[in-house]
């Protein structure tokens, strides 16, 4: 029961804003919807920002203010009455606009997942500013506490669970490329030695150098651990036998 108590104490606060909102009349009306779609923008672009993504504070109050801003027009082009002729029928659908919208902001997040050698990034940002669309249009047409608590999730999706991703275990891969003088077995000699790590060899290659004498080995491993991980490249580091010439996480 008490879950329908706050469900009624919210229904009640969304009633009372909505109602003082109508009371400013237009366009004061439309002037909140705008300042709360920027504020809801400003508060998930501020996360975006300190993490030195692309699409950071500018962007996304950009996005959820241009999406309340075509959401209020929308909605304005259904409540204006249209001249017409008595024999023809008019219907004006407010959502048309909001599937354009959500198309133009879908290609605006493409365009910030970045694929580089095996490498996605870019794609919670992309996320973010499908979810800051669809934040502006709520605003846009007047779903007020909707707008605000819709932020605050997107907020503590994006900031706080950054850091139970980091408590959570999580398989992490990564390639590496080491240099060894070449003699027989020295493949398989390579991977046992990365094995006895704790670190599981996915896939391996070698290729051979020009003078013959030396092997570039390119390994992709799998660990749960970074500080085993690290901890053995230092070993690495210090042991003549190999020489590591890059890696790079996946």
């Amino acid at each position: 029961m008490e879950w329908l108590f706050t469900l009624g104490v919210i229904d009640g606060w969304d009633a009372h804003v909505s109602r003082w909102a109508e009371s400013l009349g237009w366009p004061w009306e439309g002037v909140v919807r705008l300042l709360l779609a920027a504020i809801a923008g400003g508060l998930i672009g501020l996360e975006r920002e300190f993490r030195g993504r692309q699409a950071g504070f500018r962007t996304n109050i950009l996005v959820c203010l241009g999406s309340a801003m075509a959401m209020i027009v929308s909605t304005e082009f259904a409540r204006r009455a249209w001249p017409h002729s008595g024999n023809i029928n008019i219907n004006i659908d407010p959502a048309r606009i909001a599937y354009g919208v959500m198309t133009g902001v879908g290609f605006l997040g493409a365009g910030t997942i970045l694929h580089n050698k095996g490498t996605v990034r870019g794609l919670t940002t992309a996320a973010a500013l499908w979810c800051v669309a669809s934040i502006g249009l709520a605003a846009g047409v007047g779903m007020y506490l909707m707008t605000i608590l819709a932020a605050m999730l997107v907020v503590v999706a994006l900031w706080l669970l950054d850091y139970v991703e980091d408590v959570l275990p999580k398989v992490r891969y990564r390639t590496v490329t080491i240099r060894r003088k070449w003699q027989v077995g020295l493949i398989s000699q390579t991977i046992e030695r990365f094995e006895a790590a704790n670190l599981k060899v996915v896939d391996a290659s070698f290729e051979r150098t020009d003078d013959m004498n030396h092997a570039d080995i390119n390994l992709k491993i799998a660990f749960l651990n970074k500080r085993e991980y690290y901890s053995f490249e230092r070993k690495l580091e210090g042991d003549t036998d190999y020489q590591l010439l890059a890696t790079r996480e996946l």
